[in-house]
Formats: structure tokens, C-alpha cells, sequence
């Protein structure tokens, strides 16, 4: 029989700091929706973090239409295969279409350089407005 090796584990929680370094320093992350039946359906984006608020692009589809005035979790993660240590932070609120408002937060959102990874055209700007974000380290 193999012993298993044991490691001392360290959970913490991150400092609001911690978090805000990390959602600016990250461009991939995920969003969480619950379908009408109940059923989490989780999408990734790439996104970009101003002012407590996640943006993101999309098309039209299940994604932003189980988004748009919902709330939803956003979550990033990272992992340092090296000292086996990792950190995850999570973003809760409240997500707008923001694709076509004419209010200047709106309209200064969809000038960030966010750079969607999945093939078509992603024209809708949705905008994730954090009313908790937290974080732990692991």
C-alpha cells in the first residue's frame, strides 16, 4: 500500500486589495447564469475589470439572455503548479446589457479593449456591476 504524502494546507481569505489586483491583472475568467429550470450553466469570457464592474462581449444567445438582468457569479482563478498554491476570487452582482445605453458609465464600458477569444462576432457589451467580491488563497 502507498502512504500518501501529507501538506500542511493554508486557506486564507485575500484582502479586498488582493482581489481588485487580481480581476485587473486577468482576461479570462467565468460567468455563472441559473437557466429558468434551475440549471447553472457557466460560460467563459474574456473580460475586462474598471471600476467594479466586469466587462465582457457576447453574441446574442443564452449566455446574455440569462444575464441580462440577472445575478449572476463571476469567477478567476490561478494555479502555481511549482508550489502547489493556487487562489480563486469570486465576483457577485447584478449583470446589464449595456450595448446600447447612452449614459456616460455605459458608453465609457464599451471603449475598453476587451479582445473575445471565440471565433464570430461579439457585439453585445454586458457589464457585471460587483456588489461582493471575495477571495481565498489555497
Amino acid at each position: 500500500m502507498h502512504e500518501v504524502e501529507s501538506h500542511p494546507v493554508e486557506i486564507r481569505e485575500l484582502s479586498q486589495d488582493e482581489c481588485l489586483r487580481h480581476l485587473r491583472a486577468q482576461r479570462l475568467g467565468r460567468v455563472a447564469v441559473v437557466t429558468p429550470a434551475g440549471q447553472p450553466l457557466i460560460f467563459p469570457v474574456n473580460f475586462v475589470f474598471d471600476e467594479g464592474v466586469i466587462v465582457f462581449k457576447t453574441a446574442p444567445g443564452t449566455k446574455l439572455a440569462l444575464a441580462t438582468q440577472a445575478v449572476v457569479a463571476f469567477e478567476i482563478d490561478g494555479w502555481d503548479e511549482a508550489s502547489s498554491s493556487g487562489w480563486s476570487v469570486l465576483v457577485q452582482g447584478v449583470a446589464h446589457d449595456v450595448s446600447a445605453n447612452h449614459d456616460f458609465r455605459s458608453e465609457r464600458l464599451r471603449r475598453l479593449e476587451v479582445k473575445p477569444m471565440a471565433p464570430g462576432a461579439r457585439e453585445r457589451w454586458v457589464g457585471i456591476w460587483a456588489d461582493e467580491i471575495t477571495g481565498r488563497y489555497f
